[in-house]
């Protein structure tokens, strides 16, 4: 029994225990999203918001004189495309920042998808219009198809209300994390406060909130690749341990 139990062969670790999921690199390309997609939120939107008023008399004509002009078209063609890639690669950053958040990452995915999915709605009707009128050669600008445009930017407005209140959700959620945790950085998580309160008056405010929101978001980013560089240069530092060299 004393030979069987010497010559029992030491236990080497599993090729898969010691390579773990690379997190740091993972949070390293969730933050260059959220760059990408607070620049293209903040870039699109401000292209969105050059679109003419509708609340006056005079909603009609400035419609037909604003859509008549190819640049607007294409102008509004490109905004659709920046806040659909910035929906998209929101999504991507978001996993990240939920993994920040502990035990509230369900608000913080719940009101980080509406706004998601109401963000690209309103990219959508918002420009739909003008896209139309770009590519198709029976749809004319006009005063009898103008009314379309009206409809749809108001669609597109409340959609972006929409947007906002579930950004709202998300930034207070991030606030409360920032609080009770180091996960945060309290700066941070002020800011999205701020951002929050105001995203409350989105039916007067909407027109404004998404580009503050954008801040944020390239803020947050940030916050995220300096973490994965630091993790990065802490896993450089640890000392190689060999398993044959144990007590």
């Amino acid at each position: 029994m004393a030979s069987q139990n010497a010559q029992t062969p030491s236990s080497s670790p599993s090729p898969f225990a010691s390579h773990p999921e690379p997190a740091p690199h993972r949070d390293l390309w969730s933050g260059i999203a959220g760059l990408v997609a607070g620049g293209l939120l903040i870039a699109g939107h401000i292209l969105w918001m050059r679109t003419p008023d509708t609340s006056g008399r005079g909603a009609i004509s400035n419609v037909v004189n604003f859509y008549s002009k190819d640049s607007n078209q294409v102008l509004a063609e490109t905004s659709a495309l920046m806040l659909l890639a910035a929906g998209l690669l929101f999504m991507f950053f978001l996993v990240a920042l939920s993994r920040l958040a502990g035990n509230r990452s369900h608000l913080v995915l719940v009101g980080g998808t509406v706004f998601t999915v109401s963000l690209m709605v309103s990219a959508i009707a918002g420009n739909m219009f003008a896209i139309t009128a770009n590519a198709s050669e029976v749809f004319r600008v006009g005063p009898d198809t103008a009314l379309i445009a009206i409809l749809l930017l108001d669609l597109a407005y409340g959609a972006t209300i929409a947007a906002m209140v579930g950004a709202a959700v998300l930034l207070f959620a991030v606030w409360r994390v920032a609080r009770e945790s180091r996960a945060v950085p309290g700066w941070l998580g002020w800011f999205g406060f701020v951002v929050a309160v105001l995203s409350l008056g989105a039916p007067f405010s909407a027109w404004a909130t998404p580009v503050l929101l954008g801040v944020w978001v390239l803020a947050a980013g940030v916050v995220l690749i300096m973490n994965a560089r630091v993790a990065q240069r802490d896993e450089g530092q640890e000392p190689a341990v060999s398993p044959g060299t144990a007590d």
